[in-house]
């Protein structure tokens, strides 16, 4: 029933909505400062907060979506902060891998998916950029980012311990207007909108740790050792 209707979504999208083609002004972010020999160094810097997140979901959380959700984290740090030292099409694709990671578990988590649909998930991620990075057309990532938000919506009135996934949505939410601003507020501050965009996707992302933390009735100061497959 679930895989029918995000079918169906994802027919819908592609039939209604135009190709959308990645601008290549994308990659020239306001802040290009060099520090300590690494350039851009405020954008890649501003990645560590993934690293964090990642290795203490890593730690105390054990079910396989938990799993792969925090390795994508963790990964996304590295991925970012590849890009940032030299941005291009060919470097943001790895940049947008370990995010799909996160965004299809995150999808997973929502709906209580199975380990065989989270693997279907976690293949169309990315499937999402390989699509991007052969034909161009960003339709499939635009889905794969968003979709799972916009489910995270209706969710609230329906998981236990809803708070934790309002954060995630205001954090991802401000994250995507620092982006938007990235040279408006850089003209006003001593640090662009986009490395406060990583630092605010990170903050989204320690409010899915505390809610999946929740979930496994894990509190933070805890380790849990073991726990059950995704069911």
């Amino acid at each position: 029933m679930i895989t029918a209707a995000l079918a169906l979504i994802v027919l819908a999208f592609f039939l209604f909505v135009p190709r959308i083609a990645q601008d290549q002004a994308y990659h020239f972010f306001a802040d290009s400062r060099t520090l300590w020999d690494v350039p851009n160094f405020w954008n890649v810097a501003s990645n560590l907060p993934f690293a964090v997140v990642g290795i203490l979901g890593l730690w105390k959380l054990r079910d396989a979506v938990d799993r792969v959700l925090f390795a994508g984290v963790l990964l996304t740090f590295f991925g970012s902060a590849y890009y940032h030292l030299a941005p291009s099409d060919a470097r943001l694709v790895w940049d947008r891998l370990p995010m799909t990671l996160v965004f299809m578990a995150l999808l997973a988590c929502a709906v209580k998916a199975n380990n065989s649909l989270l693997a279907m998930f976690l293949a169309c991620g990315v499937a999402s950029v390989l699509w991007w990075n052969i034909t161009g057309d960003l339709r499939f990532y635009v889905l794969v980012q968003f979709g799972p938000l916009l489910i995270l919506i209706p969710a609230l009135w329906f998981v236990r311990d809803a708070r934790y996934l309002t954060g995630v949505l205001i954090f991802y939410a401000l994250a995507k207007l620092a982006e938007f601003c990235d040279r408006a507020v850089f003209s006003t501050l001593p640090i662009s909108g986009h490395s406060i965009k990583h630092v605010l996707a990170a903050i989204a992302t320690y409010f899915i740790f505390r809610w999946r933390l929740a979930a496994a009735g894990t509190s933070f100061g805890e380790s849990r050792l073991a726990g059950p497959a995704v069911s």
